[in-house]
């Protein structure tokens, strides 16, 4: 059965997730029944969403941040939330603001080769001349689905984003958008847009504890110190919305785009691809040739772009990677022995690679004894510091706490719940729909509304289901393993986890 839980944040700890306590059965059955209307548009009339950039939900403590902590008393704490794969931040981004997959919203990753943008080498997806030319050669297309911003927009509400990293430019292409470091002067240019009144949206990007996760990785006191920070400039909003006599009119919702790793060794794909006889690249100097492989790393996850799609030069690329120890998860543009499609990871955008190579984990723990290490591409960063992208439980879990007059307060949700959950959420709190849905065509969101946390949540559940995806291929000295973990709920589909494994055949 599934169970809504009561929440005791006293006891959560730093390197665990917080501790649950069911309620009793007649409770539960009150909650689920007590109001016999289904879901409607809520009682607030502004909405806040504040990005913790890489905030792990296990480092949501009194110490750490107290204010985050005491909000999330206040509201409901979504125990089994989701980033959307690669795990990282533009792509997450973008599901926040499309509630969409990569395959339908048209971003997979933060660095991915678009040839129309640039036939030499990679992209960054959030870079402002990136996005005005995809834009251009794509007629405004380079998302392939409208923005909350901007369907809030077309709706005449108002809308304040302001960011300490680019990725909030991707959210309102129309017009510019304040990006201002360190996350102390991001704060203070989203509330100077609200001298004239407190908008129907507000979004604020702050880019730690990211930054110094990076740095000095998960759990280092220089990193809890970032979290003291992001928590200080949570406070300053939530102390302006005190101040403007609204916070009781108002929903707030604080979301990381993804969680985090250490380091535990590097490895340089390219580099390895070239000494297996591959023609590897980080760059072209020239226009590509057939055998050519674009290789562009996104940290835990590596994109291949395999010249003119050669598939069988595609298959031997898998078949080599299969037999690396650095390899989690490899996801192919077709069906290959041994690996998942792109579009069963809802990957395959008109720009997808041939290749999708997840790096490998494990739950490992690092100096300061908080688990979950992983393999990183590139030279950039090393073991000891942190990373994510990969499809780790630690990179895969994001964190979300929502609270205001349309949540249930003091509560601990169990149900599955993702970035893509939010655009679709926010717009029926609003009393809005999706342009697709407006028209009377199916939504064009794959995120659901997270109506089991509102305070007139729906009488019965749809049932959750898990499965797990497994494939194998056999070499003559051992066999290449790899599963994917997948919950779907409510018309909603949620990647948990996926890694991978050689194993020595027995004589």
């Amino acid at each position: 059965m599934t169970k809504i839980l009561s929440l005791d944040l006293g006891r959560w700890g730093a390197n665990h997730l917080p501790v649950l306590k069911p309620l009793p059965i007649g409770l539960l059955f009150t909650l689920l029944t007590l109001h016999a209307p289904s879901f409607a548009a809520g009682q607030a009339k502004h909405i806040v969403v504040v990005v913790w950039d890489g905030l792990r939900p296990d480092f949501v403590t009194e110490q750490n941040t107290p204010t985050l902590h005491r909000l999330a008393r206040e509201g409901v704490f979504f125990q089994n939330h989701h980033a959307v794969f690669v795990s990282s931040t533009e792509v997450n981004g973008v599901a926040m603001a499309t509630g969409a997959y990569p395959n339908r919203s048209g971003i997979l990753a933060n660095r991915e080769y678009r040839p129309a943008i640039d036939p030499l080498k990679r992209t960054a997806i959030e870079d402002a001349d990136a996005i005005r030319k995809g834009d251009e050669v794509s007629g405004g297309r380079y998302l392939q689905l409208p923005t909350l911003a901007e369907i809030l927009r077309q709706a005449r509400r108002t809308v304040a984003i302001a960011g300490a990293k680019p990725v909030v430019c991707l959210h309102d292409r129309s017009r510019p958008v304040a990006v201002s470091k360190p996350d102390s002067a991001a704060a203070r240019a989203l509330l100077a847009q609200w001298d004239s009144g407190v908008p129907a949206l507000s979004l604020l990007w702050l880019g730690e504890p990211d930054a110094t996760q990076h740095e000095t990785g998960p759990g280092s006191e220089k990193s809890r110190e970032a979290l003291r920070g992001s928590d200080r400039n949570l406070a300053l909003v939530l102390g302006e919305l005190d101040a403007k006599k609204v916070r009781q009119q108002t929903d707030i919702f604080v979301v990381s785009d993804h969680g985090f790793s250490t380091i535990a060794r590097n490895v340089d794909v390219a580099g390895e691809l070239k000494k297996a006889g591959f023609q590897a690249h980080r760059e072209f100097k020239q226009p590509p040739a057939t055998g050519d492989v674009m290789v562009v790393g996104n940290g835990g996850a590596v994109l291949l772009y395999v010249t003119g799609h050669e598939i069988e030069l595609t298959r031997k690329l898998v078949a080599f990677l299969q037999q690396q120890d650095f390899t989690g998860v490899i996801l192919t543009r077709e069906s290959m022995r041994g690996t998942f499609t792109l579009d069963q990871a809802r990957l395959n955008t008109a720009d997808a690679p041939d290749i999708v190579l997840a790096l490998r984990w494990s739950d490992d723990k690092n100096a300061a004894g908080i688990a979950g290490s992983m393999v990183s591409d590139g030279l950039a960063r090393g073991p000891g510091q942190g990373n994510h992208a990969t499809l780790s439980r630690y990179d895969m879990r994001a964190t979300l706490i929502a609270a205001g007059p349309d949540f249930r307060p003091g509560l601990v949700n169990e149900l599955p719940s993702g970035n893509t959950d939010l655009a679709p959420t926010i717009l029926h709190l609003l009393g809005l729909n999706s342009p697709a849905k407006m028209d009377g065509a199916p939504s064009a969101m794959d995120g659901r509304v997270l109506s089991e946390a509102t305070v007139e949540p729906p009488k019965t559940f749809p049932p959750l289901e898990s499965r797990t995806l497994q494939t194998s291929s056999e070499f003559p000295a051992m066999v290449w393993h790899q599963y994917l973990h997948v919950t779907e709920f409510g018309g909603a589909i949620y990647f948990d986890e996926g890694n991978g494994s050689t194993v020595p055949k027995q004589k």
